[in-house]
């Protein structure tokens, strides 16, 4: 499991704006019914198009004679979770009996399905069996679930078995490459299905959604992919949507492949404090260990990092930087661990923002790959990954 970085402060990391702008709020509705759903549930409609994961309510209703209404306010087409609640008491709270995706709208719209409650929260392609009305930007969503659906079903079972198998086999890193590949392929094939729903339906709200999405990920794209995605779907007649792409396009360039190392500073072991960048050899790979002494996968990840900097020394620099908020647990940590490679240190404040900002790190162990330009071409929280990588270039 990869530990979240909250220990760290990290103000400012998550500085950057990307909501949409500020438009004319209007109002939208959302009646229905489904068969079988009993009175006294309850039904929400959550915004979930916060890339922090930020949960927004924008309407909720309690289920009488069998029907629902809620509305709120939405300035634009918006990804949703409607969600059925069922109070339990024994936790004395309402929690989620079923949920399914829905693209609100302002406006009336009406919600329905072709089965009957009990049955639509049993089958897994929900999706496909809910009927939204009065919503274009819904009507497209449906057309995205005829052609992508199978690929988006196979994609979570193969996520889940490879979850499943790192717990039943505690970790075994045998395991975990074969099921981490099974993932990787279907993770694959869905990205092309999507892609291929892209290209055949660039004015599709749900289109740039996608592309939105995609552009949220660090690190996984380059320069020339971020900005053909982005172009891609500048037909989108909702100018709320496309202006945030652009929000998003911006952000993934910061974060792109081939571009060169940030700028940021770290302090030495002898308090002395440089630029990162003048650490840097021309036509020398470097390999950059993010890690802090309370981080079990971090401190599990160090004899990686020491073989790495053994069998390519004349042709990688190693360099370990502790995000540890003071430096006495960073220097017990490295007389206990015998690291004998450059070791660095992110002092709290701006130096750690800055730091932290420069690769977006949010999780730890954060392993990065520089080229022999200085330019980054990898980063990960897994240490077989950055292996493969370094094997890549520069030969097992």
């Amino acid at each position: 499991m990869k530990p979240n970085i909250a220990k760290i402060s990290l103000s400012g990391l998550m500085a950057l704006t990307l909501s949409v702008p500020a438009f004319a709020a209007d109002n939208f509705s959302l009646k229905g019914s489904i068969p079988g759903l009993s009175d006294s549930l309850k039904v929400v409609l959550n915004d979930v198009e916060d890339p922090n994961g930020e949960i927004r309510r924008i309407g909720s209703a309690v289920v009488s004679n069998g029907t629902f209404e809620l509305a709120g306010e939405l300035k634009s087409p918006t990804v949703c979770e409607f969600s059925v609640l069922k109070y339990v008491p024994a936790r004395q709270e309402f929690m989620r009996s079923f949920s399914t995706r829905v693209i609100a709208e302002p406006g009336a719209m009406t919600l329905t399905s072709e089965l009957p409650f009990d049955s639509l929260r049993n089958v897994r392609d929900d999706e496909r069996y809910v009927r939204v009305t009065g919503s274009e930007a819904h009507s497209q969503f449906d057309r995205y679930v005829a052609a992508v659906m199978d690929a988006e079903l196979k994609e979570r079972d193969a996520s889940y078995l490879s979850a499943k198998k790192y717990f039943d086999s505690n970790g075994n890193e045998d395991t975990i490459v074969k099921y981490d590949a099974i993932k990787n392929a279907a993770k694959a094939d869905l990205l092309k299905a999507q892609r291929e729903f892209i290209a055949a339906h660039p004015d599709y709200n749900y289109s740039a959604y996608l592309v939105q999405r995609e552009l949220e990920k660090v690190f996984t794209y380059s320069a020339d992919e971020i900005n053909a995605m982005a172009d891609l779907v500048k037909a989108c007649p909702d100018t709320a949507r496309t202006s945030t792409v652009e929000k998003r396009r911006k952000f993934a360039l910061k974060y792109a492949f081939g571009r060169q190392c940030p700028e940021f500073e770290v302090t030495h072991t002898d308090g002395k404090t440089s630029p990162f960048a003048s650490l840097l050899t021309p036509g020398k790979y470097t390999f950059i260990d993010f890690w802090a002494s309370w981080c079990g996968p971090c401190r599990s990840a160090i004899p990686h990092v020491r073989e790495l900097n053994s069998k390519y020394a004349d042709r990688l620099n190693v360099f370990s930087i502790s995000v540890d908020e003071t430096e006495e647990p960073w220097r017990k940590a490295m007389d206990e661990e015998k690291m004998e490679w450059a070791q660095f240190h992110l002092q709290a404040g701006d130096q750690m923002a800055k730091g932290t900002q420069a690769f977006f790190i949010t999780t730890i162990p954060r392993l990065v790959l520089l080229n022999d330009k200085g330019e980054v071409i990898c980063s990960t929280n897994m240490p077989r990954e950055i292996t493969a990588c370094i094997e890549a270039e520069l030969g097992k």
